[in-house]
C-alpha cells in the first residue's frame, strides 16, 4: 500500500480512541460499571480486548499504518503492560479483594488492556514479518 492510503487512519484511530476513552471515563464516573456484576465487566473487557486485537489483524490499513510506526507499537504495549502490573501490585498489596467495576480498575480493564494487547499484536506481527523477511536475523533454537 502507498503512504497516501494511510492518510485517514490516524484520524480514525484518534477519533475512535478518544470516544472510547471518554465513554469508559464517563461510565466509571457515573458508576455504571458498579451496577454491573463483576462477570459482566470482565466479559466486556474480554470483548473490548478481542475487538481491538481483531481490528489490528483484520484491517489492512490499520495494520499497515501501525507497521510503519514499528517501535512505537512495542513501547505502547510495554507501557500498558507496566501500568497494568503496577496497578495490580498496588491493588493486591492491601490484602483485600479488588472491586473490578470501581475506578481505577474499570478504565484499566476496558481501555488500557485492550489498547495494550492491540499494540502488542501489531508489534509481534511486525517482528514476525521482519524475521521472515530477513532469515539471517531469526533466533536459533538449540538443536537446530
Amino acid at each position: 500500500m502507498k503512504n497516501d492510503e494511510y492518510r485517514e487512519v490516524p484520524f480514525t484511530l484518534a477519533a475512535a480512541l478518544t470516544l472510547w476513552a471518554g465513554l469508559v471515563a464517563a461510565g466509571t464516573q457515573a458508576g455504571v460499571f458498579l451496577r454491573l456484576p463483576a462477570e459482566t465487566c470482565l466479559a466486556l473487557a474480554a470483548f473490548a480486548t478481542l475487538f481491538a486485537a481483531s481490528v489490528v489483524l483484520v484491517d489492512a490499513r490499520v495494520r499497515g499504518w501501525l507497521a510503519t510506526r514499528g517501535a512505537a507499537s512495542a513501547w505502547t504495549a510495554a507501557l500498558g503492560t507496566a501500568v497494568l502490573l503496577v496497578a495490580g501490585g498496588v491493588g493486591l498489596s492491601g490484602g483485600r479483594g479488588i472491586e473490578i467495576a470501581a475506578a481505577p480498575w474499570a478504565p484499566l480493564l476496558l481501555f488500557v488492556l485492550p489498547v495494550s494487547v492491540a499494540a502488542a499484536v501489531a508489534a509481534a506481527r511486525a517482528a514476525w514479518r521482519w524475521s521472515a523477511a530477513c532469515p539471517g536475523n531469526a533466533l536459533e533454537v538449540a538443536g537446530d
